[in-house]
């Protein structure tokens, strides 16, 4: 067992705390004892029925109450992402913001939003179609406005670390 630098609690010697998810360097063990970190992918039928659990990262097992996992330091409380977008790392909003104002559309797809680019997308060369027709003019800038402000709150939010859903509405 080793003491947390971060949160003081002892901890099983693992790569990272189970109680804030800080990263455990190689620390001298206070005890003789030594834990095992051996991961075990497929869960057991016996683990199942006595609640052992297993990391949805990297399926470490999971035997205790964790918030963090202590083999990969996954947030073990964090909800579960569904099909929602999440950044690894920051993208640059004035980037999607330039590529939102050439094409509608190509903002979102920069930020990982291609569902939502492709609809925009469409639905401004539709409107573009439709100019020749009185309503295409104020779709068309319809569409594009969405896109811009649209665009510019996804990279926002992205870049706060919050999961953006990919869809327009």
């Amino acid at each position: 067992m080793v003491i947390c630098p971060d949160c003081g609690k002892e901890v099983p010697n693992d790569k990272f705390c189970k109680n804030c998810g800080a990263y455990l360097p190689k620390i001298e063990e206070i005890s003789v004892e030594s834990t095992s970190v051996e991961p075990n992918i497929a869960p057991e039928s016996e683990d199942v029925k006595s609640g052992v659990n297993y990391c949805r990262n990297c399926g470490f097992k999971l035997e205790g109450d964790f918030k963090f996992c202590p083999n990969c330091g996954c947030n073990l409380k964090a909800p579960v992402k569904s099909k929602n977008v999440s950044l690894d790392k920051e993208k640059n909003t004035l980037l999607a913001v330039v590529l939102s104002v050439l094409l509608p559309g190509l903002g979102h797809m920069y930020l990982g939003l291609d569902n939502a680019g492709a609809i925009l997308l469409i639905a401004y060369i539709v409107s573009l179609i439709l100019i020749l027709f009185v309503i295409g003019l104020a779709l068309a800038l319809i569409v594009w406005v969405w896109a811009l402000v649209d665009t510019i709150n996804s990279a926002n939010a992205l870049n706060r670390g919050e999961e953006v859903e990919d869809k327009l509405f």
